[in-house]
């Protein structure tokens, strides 16, 4: 049986948050109508990257980024086996267009098993799906009973008058990935005016039931925020965005916040990406962690390493910095 040698591309929205792809729906040949990624045979001389830019750029008039290879799906069709290499791809240039193709769409993970996929590229959605599904999230709303329980009471005084000390009495403050919403409502007891937001619907529901107001659920590359707040506060939050995005989302804190204003965040004391069980976790410690604020446009004020406070959990160490908007 012949073997034919093809590529195909898991475009996504987003390389580090994927939360759409893009699907195609054959408009010719012998698979008329399936959906599939599109790509296409491999030419002498080609590398599989190559070869996936130029197919892309035939079939839908657009110049793409390759990524990571995902996988490699064998399927053997009726006349010929088939070998494809499968990227995860980004649009880098110009607009997808169907210059191929019968129709496409972008799918959600929820979506995904929605239109009628070829075989082949139907054996290559569980490890597309698993990369779609934010796993730091899911943990949330799984176990949000017992995280709720877990951190709702820590003492987190200390810390919050050292941050309130640096901006004014009563003024606006983000609670950004407020969890349990333990600090909202120490804040709003304290007389400020709180923004809250959690990127888990389930600690959303509970953060609201806690301070008795709505809670938004949204990301921190979703913040719309702009000269807004005198002060910032993500407690442990900001711990399980990716190394490579945080310099952008700290940029984005710098943007929310008014001129002077300050910002507390707390990271799991170490250096690099971890991984703790589920869970995946950014790690600085008080060295590693000043250039990840002053690339930002901050100037640190306090820079210290402290104790976990939750009962049970007292050797576990992490790095706390407050530092304001230059």
């Amino acid at each position: 049986m012949k073997t034919v040698n093809v590529v195909a591309a898991i475009i996504c929205d987003d390389y580090n948050r994927k939360t759409k792809i893009f699907a195609t729906q054959r408009g010719y040949g012998d698979y008329k109508d399936g959906w599939e990624f599109p790509g296409g045979k491999i030419e002498e001389g080609e590398t599989p990257e190559v070869a996936l830019i130029r197919e892309i750029r035939e079939e839908l008039g657009a110049e793409i980024e390759v990524h990571d290879l995902i996988d490699v799906i064998d399927y053997d069709y009726e006349t010929f086996h088939l070998h494809m290499n499968c990227y995860w791809a980004t649009v880098v240039e110009g607009k997808l267009q169907l210059l191929e193709h019968e129709a496409a769409k972008w799918l959600e993970v929820n979506d995904i098993r929605s239109v009628d996929w070829l075989p082949a590229d139907l054996a290559l959605l569980p490890k597309i799906s698993e990369a779609m599904v934010d796993k730091n999230v899911e943990y949330y709303n799984e176990n949000a009973d017992s995280f709720f329980a877990g951190s709702v009471n820590a003492d987190m005084s200390e810390a919050r008058n050292k941050f309130t000390s640096y901006i004014p009495n009563k003024s606006r403050v983000l609670d950004a990935g407020c969890g349990s919403g333990r600090d909202s409502k120490a804040f709003l007891d304290a007389g400020y005016d709180v923004v809250s937001f959690d990127a888990s619907k389930e600690m959303c529901r509970r953060a609201s039931e806690l301070i008795g107001r709505d809670v938004g659920n949204m990301r921190f590359e979703d913040m719309p925020f702009d000269n807004e707040f005198d002060g910032i506060w993500a407690s442990a939050s900001l711990l399980h965005v990716p190394m490579t995005d945080l310099p952008r989302i700290m940029k984005k804190m710098n943007t929310a916040l008014k001129t002077g204003g300050v910002m507390y965040a707390s990271f799991k004391y170490g250096n690099g990406t971890k991984m703790r069980g589920e869970r995946k976790f950014s790690d600085f410690n008080e060295k590693s962690v000043i250039p990840l604020f002053e690339n930002a446009g901050f100037t640190i004020l306090d820079n210290e390493v402290g104790h976990d406070n939750r009962p049970g959990r007292e050797t576990e160490m992490w790095v706390e910095v407050i530092a304001s908007k230059t």
